[in-house]
């Protein structure tokens, strides 16, 4: 079943943009240090972070690329054709150059439930045909006002909402194709092309006998957290670089008897690079390191 939803109008979009344009702020670093610089909770102000998604220097875009991706072909790479390209993000924190990190409080849309947020980069045309033609490519909320310098973010859906019933879930936790099943959970990434897939999401979840009770202790979150700073205020993009997440990988062949790309397997040789890249242990599904600093493949721009 196709769920549709209504999309704030672009009108609203271009609105809330120059509305907060002068108080979008990104960036990184540790958790130490006084949050007196930050104001009070009292006084809270709207923040946007826009997001964008490119394949190298290219912008992505359903249909195929003219830049080469993967080079792991004997050095060649392959012209890959977007078939899908959408991801969740949970767990937006800001922070001043010295202060601690507090929550951005998700404005609550049709995009955005709790704590997650859903980025959607295909439009529905070309070869991504089993999607829709909404796009979303913008973070929004509140916080307590400051200037702000610094953003951490989890790719991911939560652990506390990973498990819900897509038929009752509310937008954007109940879009087809963004689930494998109740006890497998969300998938919190979904890039594929055509040939090609990749699917990022929890596995190791568990379910007894009876099929009811799920144990997620001995599971492989796959949730990488990434940090970022010495943004400019206003004009900063926070991109994912398709290119650069396979740039290990030979997109024109896949491993014998196993799934085609990587749908999140420890055991799955194509997962290895690009578990890497995302800055994640593909045995343990932790980050490599802390916040998975050693990413290779989201920058701010």
């Amino acid at each position: 079943m196709t769920v549709l939803f209504t999309l704030p109008s672009a009108t609203f979009l271009t609105a809330f943009s120059v509305m907060t344009a002068s108080v979008l702020l990104v960036g990184c670093g540790s958790d130490s240090g006084s949050d007196k610089d930050a104001a009070t909770a009292d006084s809270s102000a709207s923040y946007s972070l826009p997001f964008s998604a490119s394949v190298g220097a290219e912008p992505l875009a359903c249909g195929e690329r003219t830049t080469l991706a993967g080079n792991a072909n004997e050095g060649n790479g392959s012209l890959p054709q977007i078939s899908d390209f959408r991801l969740y993000i949970s767990d937006v924190q800001l922070a001043t150059a010295n202060g601690d990190f507090v929550s951005l409080t998700l404005d609550q849309t049709d995009w955005q439930y709790n704590n997650v947020a859903l980025l959607d980069f295909e439009d529905g045309t070309s070869t991504c045909t089993a999607s829709t033609t909404a796009t979303n490519r913008v973070i929004s909320g509140t916080a307590p006002a400051a200037d702000y310098s610094r953003v951490r973010f989890t790719l991911g859906v939560p652990e506390e909402l990973n498990h819900l019933d897509r038929a009752t879930a509310l937008s954007p936790l109940n879009i087809d194709g963004l689930t494998w099943s109740w006890a497998g959970g969300y998938k919190h990434a979904r890039m594929d092309i055509v040939g090609w897939n990749i699917h990022l999401g929890t596995t190791g979840c568990t379910l007894d006998e009876n099929n009811t009770n799920l144990d997620c202790s001995n599971a492989r979150p796959n949730r990488p957290t990434y940090t970022f700073a010495s943004l400019t205020p206003g004009s900063s993009t926070i991109n994912f670089d398709y290119a650069a997440l396979v740039a290990g990988s030979d997109l024109s062949s896949n491993t014998e008897g196993t799934a085609i790309g990587c749908m999140s397997s420890a055991d799955d040789p194509e997962c290895e690079a690009l578990f890497s890249r995302m800055g994640l242990d593909v045995t343990t599904g932790q980050c490599l390191a802390d916040d998975c600093d050693s990413q290779s493949w989201v920058t701010v721009e």
